[in-house]
């Protein structure tokens, strides 16, 4: 992530606006499938723990 922040401050003040603009959208769409996926585990192991006996 840093490294995308890193790229995008070099090529605005290169002035390749393009090629910022495109690394913050890639950046923008990682970032929200990380925090999807974080969610989708999240529900996975509370269904686990759900599914276990009480006995355990």
């Amino acid at each position: 992530m840093f490294a995308c922040l890193v790229f995008t401050g070099v090529s605005l003040y290169f002035r390749y606006m393009r090629l910022a603009f495109l690394l913050i959208c890639v950046t923008i769409i990682i970032l929200v499938c990380m925090r999807i996926t974080n969610k989708v585990r999240q529900n996975r192991k509370s269904t686990r723990r759900m599914l276990l006996p009480l006995s355990m």
